[in-house]
């Protein structure tokens, strides 16, 4: 019998709302295979602010594809304060006490979105005498360190340093994210043996099937675009992404290209409000911001874009690597990349699939923009193909599960 999985991420969802799928692509992997997943996530949509549990409810179970979803009650917020600390205790208090009502798991996989899931998870392998995985996706506390909001040699990164040694220790493997975070981990004594690099990746397969299935709200953005040179942004608003880079270059591109590029900025977070204003101040004509929509609509809305954008900080600890979500859309869709970032694995350049720049190059990037533009179709299509052949290479959920598979 296959064994019984349960996934702690506190920002799971599945792909009927718009963020992050890897552990639900994931699990759907693993059910097909016979095993039984479970997911436990905060109800509380944190890109939306909302609250997805009716009133009273601790936590619900749904089934979506052949995954069980447990929703966790969490504390609301609205900005990135104090009050997002408590929801961040609150899923790991909560966590602790109703997954101890389930029947017992065989493996706890513990995503570290933020350390104190992978405290319950090692708890809680202990209480059933189960194996125990600790997934890193942000290296805590070094990321916190790079962006600026935490100081080193504080309290605060003295006690995370020393749950980041004692969790790999604990730990029977640590899946890395990022390409070059064995590195850092290793530095910590850990041995490498047990360190297993998963980037993220596609559900090519899923993905495909819903190019030509256009969603209302896929359909709505790009019909108020028709007959312009799209660029698309699709992803968080956050302090990480660098999207002042994005709108300095929307200046420069305006002024060469009147408003004949249109920027499509889709989605949501903290820095939204401070992105559309700096856009009004600019006065740009040719900026476009849209609320995030569901994983299911993104395939068909990056068919109607011509171009698609990152930028990112210029930060040490991507020195280790970076694995962006968004990334693998466009990838996936065969879209031309534009890319600012000093990072240890540019994919972009790597694969061919479009023009790289250094992180707050605004010039560059609008060059590379304008570049794309001026080229004929074919040859942007030349380009976003070779990033669909990287993709389906390299970042197919399916390959990628198996690895997963093997740790399991």
């Amino acid at each position: 019998m296959k064994k019984k999985v349960w996934i702690f991420n506190h920002y799971a969802i599945p792909p009927k709302v718009g963020g992050i799928t890897r552990h639900f692509d994931f699990a759907k992997q693993l059910a097909e295979r016979g095993y039984s997943v479970t997911i436990f996530a905060s109800s509380f949509d944190h890109k939306q602010r909302i609250e997805m549990l009716e009133k009273g409810k601790k936590f619900k179970i749904e089934e979506y594809e052949k995954v069980k979803f447990v929703w966790i009650k969490t504390f609301p917020y609205k900005k990135n304060d104090i009050k997002r600390l408590f929801n961040i205790f609150s899923y790991a208090k909560n966590l602790y006490f109703i997954a101890r009502k389930f029947e017992r798991p065989d493996v706890i996989l513990a995503s570290s979105f933020h350390p104190l899931a992978w405290i319950v998870g090692y708890l809680l392998s202990k209480k059933f005498k189960c194996r125990f995985i600790a997934e890193v996706r942000d290296l805590w506390p070094q990321s916190g360190i790079d962006l600026g909001a935490l100081k080193e040699g504080s309290i605060i990164v003295k006690l995370l340093r020393s749950l980041e040694k004692f969790i790999y220790t604990k730990a029977d493997y640590v899946v890395t994210v990022l390409p070059k975070a064995d590195q850092y981990i290793e530095s910590l004594g850990i041995d490498k043996k047990k360190i297993v690099h998963i980037p993220n990746g596609c559900d090519i397969e899923r993905f495909d099937g819903l190019k030509n299935v256009f969603s209302e709200e896929a359909k709505k953005i790009l019909d108020e675009h028709e007959g312009y040179f799209k660029a698309c942004y699709l992803g968080a608003l956050g302090q990480a992404n660098a999207m002042e880079t994005i709108i300095e270059a929307a200046k420069i591109v305006q002024e060469r290209a009147q408003n004949n590029i249109h920027f499509l900025i889709i989605g949501d977070g903290p820095e939204k409000e401070k992105l559309e204003n700096m856009a009004k101040d600019l006065g740009l004509k040719n900026v476009f911001f849209y609320s995030p929509i569901s994983k299911l609509s993104v395939p068909s809305l990056l068919k109607g874009v011509d171009i698609t954008l990152v930028s990112m900080h210029n930060l040490k600890v991507y020195r280790f690597g970076i694995s962006l979500n968004k990334l693998f859309d466009y990838l996936c869709a065969a879209k031309p990349i534009v890319f600012a970032g000093n990072v240890a694995n540019d994919i972009v350049k790597e694969s061919g699939a479009g023009i790289s720049c250094s992180s707050y190059d605004s010039k560059a990037f609008a060059e590379a923009i304008l570049s794309l533009y001026a080229m004929p179709k074919e040859e942007r299509e030349r380009i976003g193909q070779k990033g669909r052949e990287y993709a389906q290479k390299y970042h197919d959920i399916k390959m990628l599960a198996d690895r997963l598979e093997k740790i399991l």
